[in-house]
């Protein structure tokens, strides 16, 4: 508030230089010689100087703004993912912009490939793309003197067949192939056999392995390898059977 000598007389506020105008949250009045300003809901970036200009009067005030403390509104939740999967451990706190420091058990976590940090007002999201068994354990969210936890716990997924291999007939000396489908891309090469025989790569033998899909090619065929071809990889299995025709 500011007053000057005379009423009616009609003046202007600045703040950092920059004119002041009404808004929502800013209101500017006069009653007689007295001039108000009222700033509300103001954040720690409204602080600054504040100035009014009469005519040729100005009066100058600094605003200073005390911050209040940051606490955590909605903590962190434990969460259970499924392998393979993205999974996000979400936490809002009261002030916007406030920094935060996360931690798997006492390790520090920074943002990589695989893990996200993002803070936007006041919510703070840990975001972990593609989680496996050795992201399980607690997390730890510290904002100022406060901190939340959570437990994750990550379900492996179930290794099945998704497309069984199909039968196959040729005529010697084509190339025959079994092409098949699983669950889940794990790190390990599958076995293939025929007729109880394992299976390597080899000038008549070629064996692929696309993400989840395997893929197995038989060249220079002949009528005694007619039989079973077996795929296995942990638990899931499938067959089908080669025959192979005269030429």
């Amino acid at each position: 508030m500011c007053e000057v000598s005379l009423e009616e007389v009609t003046g202007e506020w600045f703040k950092e230089g920059h004119k002041i105008r009404p808004t929502s949250t800013i209101k500017i009045r006069t009653e007689g010689s007295k001039h108000f300003l009222l700033m509300c809901n103001v954040k720690a970036e409204d602080a600054g100087e504040v100035r009014f200009v009469a005519k040729d009067l100005e009066s100058t005030a600094y605003l200073e703004v005390e911050e209040l403390p940051v606490s955590i509104v909605k903590p962190l939740r434990d969460r259970t993912a499924l392998e393979k999967h993205r999974v996000i451990l979400e936490c809002t706190v009261s002030t916007p912009r406030s920094s935060a420091t996360w931690y798997k058990g006492s390790e520090e976590l920074v943002s990589s490939d695989r893990i996200e940090i993002l803070s936007e007002d006041c919510s703070h999201k840990l975001v972990i793309q593609e989680v496996s068994v050795e992201d399980e354990g607690t997390y730890t969210i510290e904002v100022g003197e406060h901190t939340s936890k959570a437990k994750l716990m990550v379900e492996a997924q179930a290794l099945v067949m998704v497309k069984e291999l199909e039968d196959d007939e040729v005529t010697e000396p084509e190339a025959a192939s079994f092409q098949c489908e699983v669950s889940v891309d794990i790190n390990k090469a599958p076995l293939w056999t025929l007729n109880g025989e394992t299976l390597q790569t080899g000038p008549s033998v070629r064996l692929e392995s696309h993400g989840t899909v395997h893929k197995l090619t038989l060249k220079n065929t002949s009528v005694d390898m007619s039989g079973v071809v077996k795929f296995t990889l942990g638990k899931a299995k499938s067959s089908a059977t080669l025959t192979v025709k005269e030429k």
